[in-house]
């Protein structure tokens, strides 16, 4: 009689090396199979780093097939990977974690759970909601100073980490929960873990990175404006135009925006230069609101259209 098969479920924690761990799966989903591993279709996650969201959806909105037809179709053992799973588990409802129990009975449910000091993951964490898109049902981010942001209910959920452990593993049904620090060298224990030979395996190159400290409190002012109902994302796509930064949700901003930039050109350049006047007293947050205002100059000159 064959041994229970694992489903090895990679839940975050959001800003721990999630993006690295979801870009090598991605990319070595061949070398994988071969070893008897699968990793299941993701959504389609724009210029981030794809992901299994829809398992995110089922938990928060309602279940659906796409959780007992992968597990159906498996020959081995599943790697699932979605850092909402621990940003949102406490939105969701307990019939459907019953749900993904009852789908998952027969298996050894093994969660990993991703971590690092716990100051450095605020810090990461508030500089990444400031950017992120408004979402309805979450209760912090975009303009929010540090000690608010920390002292979020939410926020404190994902801090408690023994009671954090504790309520996953109810929660899945899991047979055990693997720490790792994102801090460390990771990858092989990982590779241990899931019982694969990661050799010959492809490295992504790093990507997703917080945005610098110096440019949060030009974020914070745009954010304030967006709360008014001024243009937030197409600011914050044109400061990724200006920063060429490393971060994923500007990247997928300055994607998704940039017709906007050359659209409502003449709006925004007025925007910025009131940025700019109101932000004489933060020499870097001035410069760079008169940057991102040279650089749309720059736009509007190499297409006058």
């Amino acid at each position: 009689m064959p041994g229970r098969r694992s489903l090895f479920l990679h839940v975050g924690l959001p800003h721990c090396g999630s993006s690295a761990l979801q870009d090598w799966a991605g990319t070595n989903r061949a070398l994988l199979a071969a070893q008897g591993l699968v990793w299941p279709d993701t959504d389609d996650c724009g210029l981030m780093a794809a992901r299994h969201r829809w398992l995110v959806s089922a938990l928060r909105h309602g279940p659906d097939g796409r959780l007992p037809a992968v597990l159906a179709q498996a020959e081995g053992d599943v790697l699932i990977s979605a850092e909402g799973l621990t940003l949102h588990f406490h939105d969701f409802a307990p019939e459907h974690l019953a749900w993904f129990r009852d789908v998952t009975a027969g298996w050894d449910v093994r969660l990993i759970l991703m971590t690092r000091d716990l100051s450095g993951w605020q810090r990461s964490m508030w500089k990444q909601c400031m950017i992120n898109p408004p979402e309805e049902g979450m209760d912090f981010a975009l303009d929010l100073d540090m000690a608010d942001f920390a002292a979020r209910p939410r926020v404190q959920k994902l801090t408690d980490l023994k009671g954090l452990r504790r309520d996953l593993a109810a929660g899945f049904g899991a047979r055990d929960l693997i720490e790792l620090s994102s801090l460390d060298n990771w990858m092989p224990k990982l590779a241990r873990l899931i019982d694969i030979d990661a050799t010959g395996a492809t490295v992504p190159e790093r990507r997703h990175e917080s945005i610098a400290d110096s440019v949060v409190p030009a974020v914070l002012r745009i954010n304030a404006l967006g709360a008014r109902g001024g243009p937030r994302d197409a600011l914050l796509a044109l400061m990724q135009h200006t920063l060429d930064t490393r971060n994923d949700t500007l990247h997928e901003l300055a994607r998704r925006h940039g017709a906007r930039l050359d659209a409502g050109a003449e709006a925004l350049a007025a925007l910025l230069d009131e940025l700019e006047a109101d932000s004489r007293a933060e020499p870097t947050t001035a410069w760079l609101f008169q940057a991102m205002a040279e650089q749309l100059q720059r736009r509007r000159q190499e297409d006058p259209t």
